[in-house]
């Protein structure tokens, strides 16, 4: 059975046409794109519409580990195409109006959300289109300055610094965190944005100070207060290294 399977593909190993070859070579690497974004989309179908539980399945995270068992793919992979297709999905009206496709690069499209919260909408958009899935990733985590200029802030490693799949996180390869899923919903629902929030920090070579409030209330006043001083130092910042 297995022979049958792989006999088809030895015949590029006998091709002797260049033409032929690269144009297989092509078509291939198209399928495989298209592959990618179709399974990105089912998964988000099955997560959003929570339909492992007919499968069987508690929940989304015991549906991945089937896949992970089921295919011999690591969990980052298939969390990895989940996160492609819910991007794709969301920003699916503009992907489509700027003419963005597999033949694009879908690998670039984790970067994308991360780019549009500091960048100019039109110059992101022109360089997923332009860039490869490299200089494009390495554009959506670099920081950009008071004087509109861009400061590289990543490292030349072609792997993203920052991995989450699932309660874990890697930071540059290696797993930095693991969160017991078993601690409740409302401390995951806590814990796992705070911990995400300190990893883009320190990925933007930033800071997170963590302040403990006692209650919503003290919440709801803290949050303006803070904001009016982070805006209010940044200013006296900027106006500092003007007059340099």
């Amino acid at each position: 059975m297995n022979t049958l399977l792989f006999d088809p593909l030895m015949d590029f190993e006998s091709f002797t046409d260049p033409v032929s070859i690269s144009e297989s070579i092509l078509d291939t690497i198209k399928t495989v794109e298209h592959s990618t974004l179709s399974i990105g989309l089912a998964l988000v179908n099955i997560r959003d519409n929570k339909l492992y539980r007919e499968m069987g399945h508690k929940n989304m995270s015991a549906y991945v580990f089937y896949l992970v068992r089921e295919s011999q793919k690591d969990r980052s992979s298939i969390y990895k195409w989940l996160q492609i297709g819910e991007i794709y999905l969301k920003y699916r009206e503009k992907l489509t109006e700027i003419g963005f496709g597999s033949k694009d690069g879908l690998t670039k499209l984790p970067y994308l959300e991360r780019a549009l919260k500091d960048k100019p909408q039109k110059e992101v958009y022109d360089n997923i289109m332009a860039m490869t899935q490299r200089d494009f990733s390495k554009y959506a985590r670099s920081i950009v300055a008071d004087n509109a200029e861009t400061i590289e802030n990543a490292e030349e490693d072609t792997k993203e610094d920052i991995e989450e799949w699932g309660y874990r996180f890697s930071y540059r390869g290696k797993e930095a965190v693991r969160v017991n899923k078993n601690m409740g919903r409302r401390a995951l629902n806590m814990m796992l944005p705070a911990i995400r929030l300190a990893f883009n920090a320190i990925d933007r070579k930033s800071h997170v100070v963590a302040v403990h409030l006692d209650n919503s209330i003290e919440k709801r006043l803290f949050i303006p207060i803070i904001n009016k001083a982070r805006d209010e130092l940044r200013a006296r910042i900027r106006e500092r290294r003007d007059r340099l």
